[in-house]
C-alpha cells in the first residue's frame, strides 16, 4: 500500500480532534465541606452540634391524649370526698405536710438531730442507772414499800428472822417480796460463812466475783438471774413458780452450809 495515500486522511483526523473539546466524565455526585449535590438537588450537611438541626415535633393524637385523662390509673390528683368529716380532713392535711417535708433537705437533718438526741438521751439514762446500781430502774420498776435494806452492820441482819417472813410473804400471796427474802437469806448465809462480804451499795455481780467456788458461784448466778427476773420484772407471778423458785433456793441453801 502506498503510504501517501494514508497520509492525507491521518493529517485530516488529526487536525479534527485538535478542534475539539475534552471534558472529563462528571461524576454522579460532588461533595464539598458542608455542601454536597445530586443531579437534582442541593443539600446542607450541618454538624452534630448545630443549633440548626432539624426538630420534628410529634403531638400524640386526641383521642388518645383523652383516653388517658378518662383512664383513673392516672388520675394523680389528691381529691377530699365530701363526705368525710373533719378529723378525716385534719389527718389528711397532716399526712400533705409530712410528705412535702419528706423531700426537703431540712426534713431528714431534723430527722438524724431527733435520732442522735435520742440515742444519746437513752445512753445517759442507762448510764445514770447503772451507777446508781438500781437495775430495777432500767426496767422501770414501780416503787415498793416493803423493802429491806441492807446495811454494813451483820447484827442488824442476824435480827431478821428470814424464814417467818417468807413464810408470811407466801400466805399472802405476795410471792416477789417472798422471793426477795429468800435472795437477802442466800447473802447473808454467805456472809456468815465468809464468802462475800456484804456492803450497802454493792451489785450483785460484786458478790458474784467473790466467790471462789465454781459450782456455789453457778448456783448464786442461777439465784441472783431468778430474782432479778421476778424482782424486777413487772409481771403477775403466780404459786407454780413461786414453789419453783422456793425450791431453787433451798438447794442453794444447803450448797452454802455444806
Amino acid at each position: 500500500m502506498n503510504l501517501n495515500t494514508l497520509k492525507y486522511p491521518l493529517v485530516v483526523s488529526i487536525s479534527l480532534f485538535g478542534y475539539c473539546n475534552i471534558f472529563p466524565q462528571e461524576p454522579a455526585t460532588a461533595q464539598f465541606d458542608d455542601y454536597y449535590e445530586n443531579t437534582d438537588t442541593l443539600h446542607k450537611i450541618l454538624p452534630a452540634n448545630s443549633e440548626e438541626l432539624p426538630i420534628e415535633l410529634r403531638v400524640p393524637p386526641e383521642d388518645l391524649l383523652q383516653e388517658f385523662r378518662n383512664d383513673s390509673a392516672f388520675d394523680y390528683e389528691n381529691k377530699l370526698e365530701q363526705n368525710e368529716d373533719w378529723i378525716t380532713r385534719i389527718k389528711n392535711w397532716i399526712n400533705q405536710q409530712l410528705q412535702s417535708l419528706r423531700y426537703s433537705e431540712t426534713y431528714y437533718t431534723a430527722l438524724d438531730i431527733f435520732y442522735y438526741a435520742l440515742i444519746i438521751f437513752a445512753l445517759i439514762i442507762i448510764i445514770w442507772g447503772l451507777f446508781r446500781g438500781d437495775k430495777g430502774f432500767l426496767f422501770f420498776r414501780k416503787s415498793i414499800n416493803n423493802e429491806i435494806e441492807i446495811t454494813e452492820q451483820k447484827e442488824d441482819l442476824n435480827q431478821i428472822n428470814f424464814d417467818d417472813l417468807i413464810d408470811t410473804a407466801i400466805e399472802n400471796k405476795n410471792y416477789k417480796l417472798a422471793v426477795r427474802y429468800l435472795f437477802l437469806k442466800s447473802l447473808k448465809l454467805l456472809s456468815d460463812k465468809e464468802i462475800i462480804y456484804l456492803k450497802k451499795d454493792k451489785t450483785n455481780s460484786q458478790y458474784l466475783a467473790e466467790i471462789k467456788n465454781i459450782r456455789l458461784a453457778d448456783a448464786f448466778k442461777d439465784a441472783v438471774y431468778r430474782f432479778e427476773w421476778i424482782w424486777y420484772g413487772d409481771f403477775p407471778i403466780d404459786e407454780a413458780v413461786m414453789s419453783i423458785s422456793k425450791n431453787d433456793f433451798n438447794k442453794l441453801f444447803k450448797l452454802i452450809k455444806s
